[in-house]
Order: structure tokens, then sequence, then C-alpha cells
């Protein structure tokens, strides 16, 4: 496997990899940020993740300091020299006022009335900004991520998989005679089943799984760290799970492909690509069940074992 040089475009960041980068689960959120400037004591755990942290990131560890204070990104090449700059600012802040400035104010004061790198500083809480980027990111019938999230979040996740080996498999779920159900029993009926089956998707995932509304009728679940022989009894199960009821007794079925990130893959959109084709083999051979992809050779799992048929 050829993997890309950390200076290619394929690791360039955006702000949205930056903003997600300080709300995820066990980032370099405020809080520790403070606790590494000094505003309360570090826990040895903490002291390990900023290890780890650090050494991942490299330069751009000062950028992601800034960025989770000011929420203002600064280049990796000056962000080291402003981080001192602003450790010094807090101290000498700390010593004239006779008790502790926290972090967060010294680094906004010195930012815009020092150097004037922030025009009109806002302090905004976190747990505010989580709030509003969430909503931004959920689909408002399901409460899954949206469609936006799923691509962003599958790019980082293949690229984890080029850069260290990271396995991540793709789930890609399709409600049966959707638009039947619409026609018959009208689509407020369908939202109801939309709804349910959303709520049967984050109950039966895993805390590491990213459950998407992917389209219409369509779901997707990307699994970190997981492979495709797990990925398909995790969606075998969901199988199960998602039938819903209909009035007069019908239920409702879904179609899922699987696969797996592997020498073929090279971007996300390959990932997505095989996991389309495990879906439409699935709905082409009667619907109501699982098809799994492993490495471009489809095989269509009719024994509720999650793994591909040889």
């Amino acid at each position: 496997m050829t993997v890309p040089n950390e200076n290619s475009s394929l690791f360039d960041e955006t702000d949205a990899d930056r903003r997600r980068g300080i709300l995820a689960d066990n980032a370099l959120s405020l809080d520790l940020v403070s606790a590494l400037a000094g505003d309360r004591p570090l826990r040895q755990a903490e002291k390990n993740r900023l290890g780890d942290l650090k050494k991942s990131r490299g330069l751009r560890f000062f950028s992601d300091l800034l960025y989770s204070i000011s929420h203002q990104y600064f280049p990796p090449e000056v962000a080291e020299g402003l981080w001192a700059e602003v450790l010094r600012h807090k101290r000498g802040l700390s010593k004239a006022l006779g008790r502790n400035v926290r972090i967060a104010v010294a680094a906004l004061d010195y930012l815009s009335n020092i150097t004037g790198n922030i025009g009109t500083a806002t302090l905004v809480g976190e747990a505010y900004i989580e709030e509003i980027v969430g909503l931004s990111l959920r689909d408002g019938l399901t409460g899954l991520f949206n469609h936006t999230y799923f691509y962003q979040q599958i790019d980082v996740e293949l690229r984890r998989y080029l850069r260290y080996g990271a396995l991540v498999s793709l789930v890609l779920i399709d409600i049966d005679d959707f638009k039947e159900v619409n026609d018959t029993y009208g689509h407020r009926e369908g939202d109801r089943i939309l709804a349910a089956m959303g709520r049967t998707l984050m109950r039966v995932a895993r805390d590491s799984d990213i459950c998407c509304r992917y389209g219409g009728e369509e779901f997707a679940v990307i699994l970190p760290l997981t492979n495709v022989h797990k990925a398909g009894v995790f969606a075998n199960r969901l199988k199960t799970e998602l039938v819903e009821r209909l009035p007069g007794g019908r239920t409702v079925s879904v179609s899922i492909g699987v696969t797996s990130c592997g020498k073929k893959t090279g971007t996300y959109r390959d990932l997505v690509e095989k996991a389309d084709v495990a879906l439409y083999q699935a709905k082409r051979s009667g619907k109501d069940r699982v098809v799994v992809v492993a490495d471009g050779e489809v095989g269509s799992d009719v024994n509720g074992t999650g793994l591909p048929n040889h």
C-alpha cells in the first residue's frame, strides 16, 4: 500500500475539519488546552493524550491549540511561537493581577489587543458551539447525521486507513419498496418508518459507529476499526432489527450492502462505490438480504453469518 506524503493535498485541512476536530470525542477541547496551560492539574491519561496528539500532529498541534481557543486558524510555522507568547502573556497577567488568568482570557486578550490577529473577540461556550454544529450536521426527521457529514467522515476514516492502515467498513441500507409504502399508506407513515429506523440504528450501533441518513430512504453506517466479516455480522443484525410493521400486519424490510477498505481502495469514493455495488446486488437478488463485497468480489450473504460466500 502506498502511503501519501503528509504534505500532499490529501491531508489539506479545511475549517470544517478543524471545527469537527475540537468537538469530537477525546479531542483537543478547550478544557484540555486549559489544563495544558496550567489552569488545572493534568491527569495522566490527558498527558498521554496530549503526547500522542503532539507526536501525530507535529507543528499543527500548536495550530490546534490556538484554534480550540480562538476558532481562528494560525499556520503551523507561526503557531508554535505564538503559543509561547500567549503563555508568557498569561503568566504576566496572572502576576500583575495576583490571581490565575485562564488561558482562554489571556489568549483572546493577546490576540485581539496586543497583536491584532483577532478583530473583535467573542466568547462562545463549547456546549453552545456543539449544539449549533450538531444541528447543522443532523437530519431533522431521523436525528441521524446528514449526507454532508457522511462524506466528511468517510473521507476522514479513509485517510486514516491510507496513512495508518486502520480498517474501516461501510454499510449502506435501502428500505425495500418504500415508494409503494408512501403511495399506499401515505407519507406520514413513511416518515414514521424512517424515524423508527433511525432510532433503531442508533440503538444497535456502537458508540464509535457513525450513523447517517444517506438519502431519501437510504441509510449509511461507517464502522471504524472494523473488518468486512464483523461488518457483515452487524449488517445481518440490522436486517432483522430494522423490520417495521405497517397497518394490517405487513412488514417493511431492508436491503443492505457491506464493504470494507482493501488493496483496491484508494479514495473514499472507491469505498462508497463498492458498497453501492453490494447494495444493488442485494436489491437485484430479491431484496431483504445482505450482500458483502470484499476487494471487488461479491458474496451474497444468505446464511446469516455475515461472511461472504465462496
